[in-house]
C-alpha cells in the first residue's frame, strides 16, 4: 500500500516527528496534491501533526490564476490553513540575469522560508518524487558534474524535507486514481524543448524499455550514495581547511543588492603546496570552497578547479577583470594591484623623507663606518650603501622592462624581474617597488640585496643607510 510505504520512509529517515508543525508547498499539481492527502492520512495515526498549505503564484502562465483558485478550494475543503504568495518572476529574472526556471525557484523558496518563519513551522515539505530525483541525476550528468552534483535533490536540506522521494511518479498516479483525487495539469510539463521534460517524456521511458526497467530506482539510489559519500568527504575537507588556509576566516557570507552571494573573504589564501600532499578529491573540494569564499562563486567548474591546481609559481588564472588569482610563493590568493607604477623618476638626495606610491616612507641616515658597530642587515626594510661610491641625488623610479644588476653575493648580473620572482616578492608589489639608482645603475630594490658595486667594504668611510617603513592605511 502506497500510504504504508510513505509512512515507513518518513519513520526510517526520521524526517519529522508525530508532533511536528509542517508547511506543505502545494502547486495544485498531482505530486503536491498527493503529498497533502498522504499527510492527512498520516495525521489519523499521528493526531498531533500540524499541517498548513503554502502556494506561490509565479504569475508566469495564463493558468496561474486558476491554479491558485484550485489550491484555495482544496484548502477550504480539507479545512487546512493556507498561505498564498505572488511574485514578479519575469522582472526578477531580468534584473538578476537569471533564466525563468531559476528565478521562479529562488522566489518560491524565499516565500516558503519566510512563511515557515512566520508560522513557526518546523519543516517545509516539497513534493519531489523519486522520478524527479532520477531526472535530476541525468540532467547533472549531461551538464557535467562531480559527486556533489550527483547528490541531486537532497532528502533534507536545512528546513526543507522531501518525503515523496520514496515514491515513483507511477505510484503517485496510482494513489490519485485510487482516491479519485483531482489536480491541476501544468501544460509546460509537456514542452519537450525543455531538457527535463525530454528526459521525463522520452529518455527515461526508452531506458526503462530497452535497458533497465528499474532505472529510476537505480538513479535515485545513486543520489543517496552520493549524498552519504559527499557528506563524509565534506567532513574530511572541513577538517583540513584551517591547515591549508590563512588570512580571513571566510565564515560569514553576505549578499549583494541582487541577492547573490558576494565575496566574503577577499584576503583568504590557500596553500597549494600542502594540497599536493592530499588526495585529489579533497584538494578539489578545498579549491572550490576557496573560490566560493574568495569570489562568491556558487559552482566553480571542473575546468576552473583543474586550471588552478596546475598553476605554477607566479602564474595567474583569470576569468574576468576583477577575478584574477595568482600562485605566489606556493599560496593561491586573489591578485590585486593596489597601486600603479610610477611613470616618471624622482631625484632624491636623502635630506628629506621620501613618500613612494602612497605606501612607503624612506629616510636616510649617514653613519661613520668606524663607529657604526655591527650592521643589522634586512633587505626588506633597510640597506647599507657605501656613501663614497654614490652619485647624489639618487634616481628613484618603478621597475622597467630590461632592468638588471649584480646583487651582493651573485657572480654576475641578473634580470630584476627574475630576482623579484625568486625572492617571492608579492606580485602586487613588483611593479610598484622603488628602484634606487646611482649614476644610472641600480643600487638597491627593497626585498633584494644591495648592488655589489655599492656594497659596504672595510675601506668604506661613510655608510648611506636607507630605512623603509609602511605608511598607515
Amino acid at each position: 500500500m502506497i500510504y504504508q510505504k510513505f509512512k515507513r520512509f518518513v519513520e526510517a529517515h526520521r524526517l519529522f516527528s508525530p508532533e511536528s508543525r509542517l508547511l506543505v508547498a502545494v502547486s495544485g499539481g498531482q505530486d503536491s496534491v498527493a503529498l497533502t492527502h498522504l499527510l492527512l492520512e498520516l495525521k489519523r495515526d499521528w493526531p498531533d501533526l500540524d499541517i498548513a498549505l503554502a502556494h506561490f503564484n509565479h504569475q508566469l502562465r495564463a493558468s496561474a490564476v486558476a491554479d491558485e483558485r484550485f489550491v484555495r478550494q482544496l484548502a477550504r475543503k480539507l479545512r487546512l490553513k493556507l498561505f498564498v504568495g505572488r511574485g514578479r518572476v519575469r522582472e526578477f529574472a531580468r534584473q538578476n540575469r537569471l533564466n525563468l526556471e531559476e528565478a521562479a525557484r529562488l522566489k518560491r523558496y524565499e516565500f516558503l522560508e519566510k512563511t515557515a518563519e512566520k508560522w513557526s513551522a518546523e519543516l517545509v515539505l516539497t513534493a519531489h518524487t523519486m522520478t524527479d530525483q532520477a531526472e535530476t541525476v541525468l540532467m547533472r550528468i549531461f551538464r557535467g558534474t562531480g559527486v556533489e552534483g550527483l547528490q541531486a535533490i537532497r532528502l533534507r536540506a536545512g528546513r526543507v524535507a522531501r518525503p515523496l522521494l520514496a515514491l515513483k511518479r507511477e505510484e503517485i498516479e496510482q494513489y490519485l486514481r485510487e482516491k479519485r483525487l483531482e489536480f491541476r495539469v501544468d501544460e509546460t510539463n509537456l514542452d519537450t524543448s525543455i531538457l527535463r521534460n525530454r528526459i521525463r517524456l522520452e529518455l527515461i521511458p526508452q531506458l526503462q524499455k530497452e535497458f533497465d526497467p528499474e532505472v529510476v530506482s537505480h538513479l535515485a539510489q545513486l543520489a543517496i550514495i552520493a549524498q552519504d559519500e559527499n557528506e563524509a568527504m565534506a567532513e574530511l575537507a572541513e577538517g583540513m581547511w584551517a591547515v591549508v588556509t590563512r588570512g580571513c576566516c571566510g565564515r560569514h557570507k553576505h549578499k549583494d543588492k541582487k541577492g547573490e552571494h558576494a565575496p566574503a573573504s577577499p584576503g583568504l589564501e590557500l596553500d597549494l603546496r600542502a594540497l599536493k600532499e592530499m588526495p585529489v578529491a579533497i584538494t578539489r573540494r578545498l579549491v572550490r570552497k576557496f573560490l566560493h569564499l574568495a569570489f562568491g562563486l556558487e559552482s566553480p567548474s571542473f575546468e576552473q578547479t583543474q586550471a588552478i591546481l596546475a598553476l605554477g609559481e607566479g602564474q595567474k588564472f583569470s576569468w574576468g577583470k576583477d577575478m584574477v588569482l595568482i600562485n605566489e610563493g606556493g599560496w593561491l590568493k586573489k591578485f590585486e594591484k593596489k597601486s600603479v607604477a610610477l611613470k616618471s623618476s624622482i631625484r632624491w638626495d636623502g635630506k628629506e623623507s621620501l613618500l613612494f606610491a602612497d605606501r612607503w616612507e624612506f629616510k636616510v641616515e649617514i653613519l661613520n663606518a668606524k663607529q657604526a658597530g655591527e650592521l643589522q642587515y634586512d633587505d626588506t626594510s633597510r640597506c647599507y650603501l657605501d656613501a663614497g661610491k654614490l652619485a647624489l641625488p639618487l634616481e628613484v623610479r618603478s621597475r622597467r622592462p630590461g632592468d638588471k644588476y649584480k646583487p651582493l653575493g651573485l657572480s654576475g648580473e641578473k634580470k630584476l624581474k627574475e630576482l623579484l620572482r625568486e625572492r617571492r616578492i608579492p606580485q602586487a608589489e613588483r611593479d610598484i617597488l622603488p628602484v634606487f639608482l646611482s649614476g644610472g645603475r641600480i643600487a638597491w630594490v627593497p626585498g633584494l640585496p644591495v648592488a655589489d658595486d655599492f656594497k659596504v667594504t672595510p675601506a668604506t668611510r661613510k655608510i648611506f643607510v636607507i630605512e623603509k617603513s609602511d605608511l598607515p592605511g
